[in-house]
């Protein structure tokens, strides 16, 4: 450790964590998704994804604690802490104060929310970057970015940024509006609508697992016009164009098996990406409020060519990608929630969840896919703020996920994975570079 990285982990110990801070004491109830999320989630499975801006200089430490205790009035409902309730647990507003923490020896650790008094996401100080860390019980991307982008705003503030444009950006000085503890999910389900076709089980990577906790990352770096130039010589979307890639490693890795593992394990290759909900349905909320489509290819027909893969992913999309499609997923939601039963303890609930999790949820997937798509800062703070990016949660099951993000037009594709070979994204971005695309690629914890 050089001299300044220990000047800022002393910085850091130093502050006292038993501080409290006044609050309005209010309950709020767990969305749908967070009710899964805060029952499987253990050191297994943390539930945990990392968002994360580089700035041009070091963080000041006891400026960013400032800035995260202002910013926590505009956000009284992530400063909560998991409650029981006889049936589900319910968030309560906490007093504990939301301490600035160091770096781990790996991302997206566990949190144990379950545990009293554990607030659901850290905010960590490392060299240059301001990192936050979120369980998803708590929120989706959305939520997690919206509040770095404040955080930032607020530090720099403290640190003599005069700013004007807010736009984008939740304001520490501003009440939060009612709609944004909407629970969407409730507000839009149907009754009476047919629920999602079942989905069986899906080709899942034949690597061994490293112990829970170790999390091994591989960033690529690249021009997002270029890769638009790409996707567009295809006709489809860049999300589409990295969907069909990340499919096509998955059946080289497949098809480069011996013939009797690759019988065994020939099944359906599919990917589970996100959509934002709020991009279809009117919604304020800054809870989880996501739906996924589930592009991919069955091997079990004959290989499929990359336009062959294009094609699928596009059509897909399209498919699935509307009103019509989510309304009826969320339904679905709605009535896994119902059937648990309202009224069923929650010990028993804890292991219902944890099994349809595995069998609805990781069990028929492959990989892992999340666009947050284009984010931005207004002057001055884009000069200060070099980059923005996101690191998915580790899916133990599946094994390999990956992000994109851009900004300042530098797209990032971070892997997460939980096995040792990187092979997945040593593929992957050679395949990107077949295309002309440059890529700076940087392995971490490997």
């Amino acid at each position: 450790m050089n001299k300044s990285e220990s000047k800022h982990d002393d910085s850091i110990n130093k502050m006292n964590d038993k501080d409290e801070v006044p609050l309005k004491i209010t309950k709020y109830k767990v969305d749908t998704s967070g009710k899964l999320f805060s029952f499987i989630s253990s050191p297994k499975i943390p539930c945990v994804y990392r968002f994360w801006a580089t700035l041009k200089d070091n963080i000041n430490v006891i400026d960013l604690q400032k800035a995260v205790n202002n910013v926590m009035k505009r956000f009284p409902y992530y400063h909560v802490t998991l409650k029981k309730g006889f049936s589900w647990y319910y968030w309560k507003s906490t007093t504990k104060k939301v301490q600035v923490s160091m770096e781990g020896e790996y991302p997206c650790q566990y949190i144990p929310i379950r545990e009293p008094n554990t607030i659901p996401f850290r905010v960590i100080a490392k060299n240059n970057q301001i990192i936050v860390e979120f369980n998803h019980s708590l929120t989706d991307g959305t939520g997690a970015l919206t509040f770095l982008k404040s955080l930032i705003a607020e530090y720099y503030q403290i640190r003599g940024l005069s700013l004007t444009d807010w736009e984008g950006i939740f304001r520490a000085d501003k009440k939060p509006e009612k709609m944004e503890t909407e629970y969407s999910v409730r507000k839009h389900f149907r009754l009476g609508i047919p629920k999602v076709g079942k989905l069986f089980k899906a080709f899942h990577l034949p690597f061994h697992r490293v112990n829970h906790g170790i999390f091994y990352v591989t960033n690529g770096k690249m021009n997002a016009k270029d890769v638009l130039k790409v996707s567009k010589q295809f006709g489809v979307t860049l999300t589409e164009f990295i969907a069909a890639v990340y499919i096509d490693v998955l059946q080289d890795i497949l098809l480069s098996l011996p013939k009797k593992q690759q019988k065994k394990l020939k099944r359906p290759i599919r990917i589970m990406v996100p959509i934002n909900i709020r991009n279809h349905l009117p919604s304020k909320t800054m809870w989880n409020f996501t739906a996924f489509v589930v592009p991919g290819i069955d091997p079990r027909l004959g290989d499929f060519t990359l336009q062959e893969i294009i094609d699928q992913v596009h059509h897909s999309k399209n498919l699935h990608a509307n009103k019509k499609f989510i309304v009826q997923q969320i339904s679905s939601y709605m009535a896994i929630e119902g059937n648990v039963g309202l009224f069923s303890p929650r010990f028993i609930k804890k292991w219902i969840l944890r099994l349809i999790y595995r069998n609805l949820g990781e069990n028929v997937f492959s990989a892992f896919m999340t666009n947050l798509g284009i984010t931005s800062l207004p002057p001055p703070l884009n000069k200060e703020v070099k980059s923005i990016q996101l690191l998915p949660m580790n899916h133990p099951y599946v094994k390999s996920s990956c992000s994109l993000l851009t900004y300042n037009n530098e797209l990032n594709i971070n892997f997460g994975r939980c096995f040792v070979e990187s092979i997945v994204e040593d593929k992957f971005f050679a395949k990107l570079q077949e295309f002309g695309i440059k890529v700076k690629v940087t392995k971490t914890n490997s």
